[in-house]
C-alpha cells in the first residue's frame, strides 16, 4: 500500500517563494528610489552632465572669485577641477586636462599655506581664499 508523503516536505517551497518575492519586491523599491533620486538631482542642476561651467570674468579683469562645491566638477579654460574637500591641511583636487584625457581625473594634494601663495593645476593658476570641508573659494588667474 502507498502511504501518504510527509506533510512537512511538501509545503517547504512555500517560504522559499516567499522569501525570493519579498527580495525581488524590496531590490525593485530601493532601485526605483535611487534612480528617481538620481533623476531629479540632475534637474536640480539644470540637465547638466555634472559639469559646471564659470563664468568667465568681465573684459579687462584678470581674475575672478570662484567658488568650488565638494564633488562637483568646474572647468575652466582648459581644464576641470573637481574638489575632494581637505584633510591633514592637504586640499585635495582632481583635475582633468581636457586636451590629454577629459576623463582621466590627475589627483593632486596641495598644502593649504602654499595654497594661498598661488599654484597651477594644468596651466590655469590659482590663489586659495579659503577651504572647508564642503567647499573652497579661489582666485581664478584667467590669464598670467
Amino acid at each position: 500500500m502507498i502511504e501518504p508523503m510527509n506533510d512537512e516536505r511538501k509545503h517547504k517551497w512555500l517560504p522559499v517563494l516567499f522569501f525570493m518575492l519579498t527580495g525581488v519586491v524590496i531590490g525593485a523599491s530601493v532601485y526605483l528610489i535611487a534612480a528617481s533620486a538620481m533623476e531629479s538631482e540632475a534637474r536640480a542642476h539644470g540637465g547638466q552632465k555634472g559639469v559646471t561651467a564659470v563664468a568667465a570674468p568681465a573684459v579687462n579683469v584678470s581674475r575672478a572669485h570662484v567658488v568650488l562645491r565638494r564633488g562637483v566638477r568646474n572647468s575652466f579654460g582648459k581644464v576641470d577641477v573637481v574638489y575632494r574637500g581637505i584633510k591633514d591641511d592637504q586640499i585635495k583636487l582632481d583635475v582633468f586636462i581636457r586636451d590629454l584625457d577629459p576623463d582621466y581625473p590627475y589627483r593632486r594634494e596641495i598644502d593649504q599655506r602654499e595654497a594661498k601663495d598661488g599654484f597651477r593645476l594644468g596651466g590655469v593658476r590659482f590663489d586659495l581664499i579659503s577651504a572647508g570641508r564642503t567647499k573652497a573659494k579661489m582666485r581664478w588667474h584667467r590669464q598670467d
